[in-house]
């Protein structure tokens, strides 16, 4: 049986939207059950100035069309929604976007008039906690043409767990599709947080600054994962200009503000892998294009 949907006038307003889905007051207590509950707008479209400082803070250039991760910002209101329903079970503060599958099938045209609905899907427990997934689709309003798709995983983490015999875990092994790949130096400025966040409306305070984001044990601002994911998009020019898309990725290590890392690409037989590291050779995020 599908969830039962419910329609909104509109996207709802970022600001309160986060505030609602941090307040653990209100929340069910004594269950881990996700809403089944579908939220969905009708005619949403790109603002203009908005998608213009997206371009601008993530490295894309104005061709008439949506980028890539673009349809995931329009998403990001109802996502935030979602994690703010009373029968939610968590605070939104603390649960972290581990993973993101998207599927295009079809370039946007970034005048288009959309229908975004999103919902809960696949609770299930992983040894660093429990991890749940949001799932998006974004259709075309005159036709209900389904252009764009995603799974984002997000984990609710548990109190830290400590190996039993006290060992630390062995590094993984090297990515050897990178082996032969020529590395390009970004440096990431200490504003980037609240420059995509003026774009995205992700005004999450762990993004803006070292002050803001120190409450949450982080030391300096992080940058958000979809900006990093949206700028090694761009980077990758053409091969993200087609119909028919898929982007895997995992964020891995935070990327805090400010930053010098490294991208790398590598060429596979039906699309193209890269990632980001650190000045000390750690993943902040690896996907794969095609």
């Amino acid at each position: 049986m599908s969830a039962p949907i419910l329609d909104l006038h509109a996207l709802p307003s970022m600001p309160a939207t986060l505030l609602r889905a941090a307040i653990p007051f209100g929340k069910s207590r004594g269950s881990t059950a996700l809403p089944d509950l579908t939220l969905r707008v009708h005619g949403c479209r790109a603002s203009p100035a908005l998608l213009e400082r997206y371009r601008t803070a993530c490295g894309f250039d104005a061709d008439g069309f949506l980028p890539l991760t673009y349809p995931q910002v329009l998403a990001t209101p109802l996502h935030m929604s979602l994690l703010g329903l009373p029968d939610f079970p968590y605070s939104a503060l603390g649960i972290v976007h581990v993973r993101n599958h998207l599927q295009q099938h079809r370039r946007l045209p970034d005048t288009t008039a959309l229908t975004v609905a999103c919902r809960f899907d696949g609770l299930r427990e992983v040894p660093a906690g429990h991890e749940f997934d949001i799932q998006t689709r974004v259709e075309a309003q005159d036709t209900g043409e389904l252009l764009w798709e995603a799974v984002s995983t997000m984990l609710r983490r548990d109190a830290p767990r400590k190996d039993k015999d006290g060992t630390r875990k062995a590094p993984p092994p090297e990515d050897s599709r990178f082996a032969s790949s020529r590395p390009a130096s970004w440096s990431i400025p200490a504003d980037t947080g609240r420059r995509y966040a003026r774009a995205s409306g992700d005004l999450n305070p762990i993004h803006l600054t070292a002050v803001t984001a120190k409450p949450f044990g982080f030391p300096r601002a992080i940058a958000h994962g979809m900006w990093t994911l949206a700028r090694c998009v761009a980077e990758l020019g053409e091969a993200a200009h087609a119909d028919a898309l898929r982007l895997d990725c995992d964020f891995k290590k935070p990327l805090f503000l400010p930053s010098r890392v490294t991208f790398q690409t590598a060429r596979e037989s039906a699309g193209v892998a890269f990632r980001v590291l650190s000045e000390e050779g750690k993943p902040h995020l690896v996907g794969r294009l095609g």
